[in-house]
């Protein structure tokens, strides 16, 4: 089989590849050539414009972290090359440790404004980046009227949580700690982070943007948290403000609003249950 690579007149070739769980948006399978073996992702260019491009450009800026981001060694508008990474078999509290103080680093990077140079991505949902000086005005707009509007156009949930949503907007000048952006990695979940070959914490499939770290951090915590000592060694380096346990459903509302226009289910039940705590 001829590479991908062909038509970039790059001498690469084939010699086997094999099919790998990427998600649920593009086909993926590791390419192995006669010049090592990659990741490729694959979907038909048209349904999700700029997919590759934007994953890119957010990769590429993920490198200034000090996490292992996959190098990427080819993009187009219908497939992505990147470097492959081997995981390793275990996952020992060195690891999480290093996990934890790279995630610190990673928001010690920081901006004047929150958003991001480009619309991006959210799985398969487009994410509004428009800057903004403000979090509450940032996060309601481009997260989650963005959101909202779409599940209640798709009838995925009902005008009494949209009513919910409004009266959770007047209370949010006061519900976040001040801080300066954070660059966040926007998606991290356990399916995005690995402990790749050195016991090295690396990251992929983002959501870049500048946004408030909260944000990143109880992402972390939707589906079941991850090993204590990842959060232990990010208190020590970048401690959060008092009280981010309590905020961790707010920032969750942004996710999980995406997957209820994503999946719909019981996504819904656990925004309104979050909701009705708030407000």
């Amino acid at each position: 089989m001829e590479s991908l690579f062909e038509k970039q007149k790059i001498k690469v070739f084939a010699e086997n590849h094999s099919s790998v769980h990427g998600g649920d948006i593009n086909s993926a399978y590791k390419l192995s050539t006669n010049h090592g073996e990659f990741f490729v992702k694959e979907n038909d260019g048209t349904r999700f414009p700029k997919m590759f491009m934007k994953e890119s450009n957010g990769l590429k800026t993920l490198t200034q972290s000090p996490f292992k981001v996959p190098q990427v060694i080819l993009e187009k508008e219908n497939f992505l090359v990147l470097e492959w990474l081997e995981k390793e078999r275990e996952e020992p509290i060195e690891y999480w440790r290093k996990r934890g103080t790279s995630l610190a680093e990673l928001h010690q990077i920081t901006n004047e404004n929150f958003g991001f140079s480009e619309d991006n991505y959210i799985g398969s949902l487009p994410q509004i980046n428009t800057r903004k000086e403000n979090w509450s005005a940032f996060f309601i707009e481009n997260r989650l009227e963005y959101q909202v509007k779409l599940g209640l156009d798709d009838g995925r949930i009902s005008k009494d949580l949209v009513m919910k949503f409004e009266k959770l907007y007047y209370k949010f000048e006061n519900l976040f700690p001040i801080e300066k952006p954070s660059l966040l990695h926007g998606d991290l979940w356990s399916g995005n982070v690995m402990n790749v070959i050195g016991n090295t914490p690396a990251i992929f499939d983002p959501a870049v943007y500048f946004g408030h770290r909260e944000m990143d951090l109880a992402m972390t915590k939707l589906f079941g948290g991850f090993h204590r000592g990842m959060y232990e060694a990010y208190q020590v380096s970048n401690p959060l403000e008092v009280g981010f346990e309590e905020r961790v459903g707010l920032c969750n509302l942004y996710p999980l609003m995406v997957h209820v226009n994503l999946f719909g289910g019981a996504y819904e039940v656990q925004v309104n249950q979050i909701l009705n705590r708030l407000v």
